[in-house]
């Protein structure tokens, strides 16, 4: 179960068919380019940095956040990412569910 619920984290995070959403000049809605998963960028190697970037600056953690719920692709892939960590955490720890 656990081995499963980190799988599937880590497809979220690297693999997923989404869009890029990394900022760009003129476009309120950003990169439109595919990408595989949230966290990296489409082809372009800047919009990876970028992307990397505003989950390390904190002024911009806001925009990478309202990112992950921008489409129906990257909001699938948000929730059955964060749906399959906390299926791992109840796995891995004792207790937490209630019975």
């Amino acid at each position: 179960m656990i081995t499963l619920s980190a799988l599937v984290v880590l497809w979220s995070f690297f693999q997923a068919p989404v869009t890029c959403g990394a900022p760009v000049r003129g476009r309120p809605d950003g990169c439109r380019n595919n990408a595989s998963g949230l966290l990296l960028g489409c082809h372009i190697r800047q919009h990876r940095w970028q992307k990397l970037k505003m989950l390390i600056v904190r002024r911009q953690v806001r925009a990478f956040c309202a990112g992950l719920f921008s489409d129906g692709k990257a909001t699938v892939v948000t929730l059955a990412g964060a749906g399959s960590f906390i299926s791992g955490l109840v796995a891995l720890v004792p207790g937490v569910v209630v019975h």
